[in-house]
């Protein structure tokens, strides 16, 4: 079981790894549609920065992190054997089956809806088949993501947690008896993108790994505090380097270092978070958003960056850096307001595609 100080620091790790998630998908500065492009494909040095810094370094520890807390909590809370497992798994069915298919369908329907209106469709076709033309084996490849991503194409997490809850029998043996070799294996895969199955990648095999490893073996998953400010200096030095070298043919490895030492940075800092009564109040609150937020994100994001790419000027200087930084803020405004209606006006409904969070 969990201790209370380390529930509520994991707690505290469920809403600001979602912001990083849309600022990953808010990265690009120029949109492609069947009619040209919106945006800008050049910026200034300024913006470059900034959305490298914040988009590819900051954000991008968001991935692994949720990889590594999947793991744990699956582990941690239960004492392994066939019939918690098969339990284990049934709960998954709602909380993460159910809202996969339900956000998949949605996101599908809505894309056909945008493609059927002649005003919109430009900005929802891309080089494959129109949705209406579909056959059934296209539908069931891009509501699961079979061999690419899914319709909602946020969703490879959750297919790919889903996998990686399947396979949980053999990793949980794997962790156990090969657990250095295993993890210098997988993160030479994950370093070296060298992984060989579309799904579940490499990124999810080795956290959540990584998070069933401390789970099963009762090891506090904030064991590395004691060396947080060593981390912490470990993982400026990378950051750096990962922003000045971004094109360098050495990055891939900086980067996935630096994600390493990022994640341990990211648990550690929540030893901090919990001291203030207000961060606490405003996280936990925050928190019980979460899903909601990742899972509507898409299309939302995307309606108002090319909203705003047509129609708001972009000679200044700044514009895009602005909107850059504006848009996903909004994005999360609108969502949490969005959430806190549908509790109150449907709450049943929210459960269900939320996965009864």
């Amino acid at each position: 079981m969990l201790d209370s100080e380390s529930s509520l620091r994991l707690k505290l790790l469920r809403f600001p790894p979602i912001i990083g998630v849309i600022y990953i998908h808010g990265y690009n500065t120029a949109i492609g549609y069947a009619g040209g492009i919106l945006g800008a494909t050049e910026t200034n040095e300024l913006t470059r920065w900034v959305r490298i810094f914040l988009s590819e370094g900051i954000a991008r520890i968001s991935v692994p992190l949720f990889f590594l807390i999947s793991g744990y909590l699956f582990f941690a809370t239960f004492h392994w054997s066939p019939q918690t497992y098969w339990r284990k798994i049934s709960g998954r069915l709602r909380s993460l089956l159910i809202p996969f298919v339900f956000w998949n369908l949605a996101g599908l329907g809505f894309l056909a809806l945008m493609q059927a209106i002649p005003d919109f469709r430009p900005y929802f076709t891309g080089p494959g088949k129109m949705v209406a033309d579909y056959d059934l084996s296209r539908y069931f490849a891009v509501l699961f993501g079979v061999s690419d991503y899914p319709v909602a194409y946020h969703f490879w997490f959750i297919r790919d947690l889903m996998l990686l809850l399947l396979l949980a029998p053999v990793l949980a043996v794997v962790v156990r008896f090969l657990p250095i070799p295993f993890f210098l294996v997988m993160y030479w895969c994950w370093l070296a993108d060298a992984w060989p199955t579309y799904a579940p990648g490499a990124v999810g095999v080795l956290f959540f790994s990584a998070g069933a490893f401390c789970g099963i073996n009762r090891q506090n998953i904030f064991l590395f505090d004691r060396f947080g400010l060593i981390i912490i200096l470990v993982y400026l030095p990378l950051l750096a380097i990962d922003l000045i070298w971004y094109d360098a043919w050495f990055n891939l490895y900086v980067h996935r270092t630096g994600l390493l030492a990022g994640v341990l940075v990211t648990l550690y800092l929540t030893k901090f978070a919990v001291r203030s009564r207000r961060i606490c109040a405003a996280l936990l609150a925050l928190g019980s958003a979460s899903f909601f937020v990742y899972a509507a994100h898409e299309p939302l994001l995307g309606i108002l960056r090319i909203l705003a790419y047509k129609y708001i000027p972009l000679d200044g200087p700044y514009t895009i850096l602005i909107l850059y930084l504006f848009i996903p803020i909004l994005v999360v405004a609108l969502l949490v307001d969005c959430h806190r209606v549908l509790r109150a006006v449907c709450p049943r409904f929210l459960m269900i595609i939320s996965g009864g969070r």
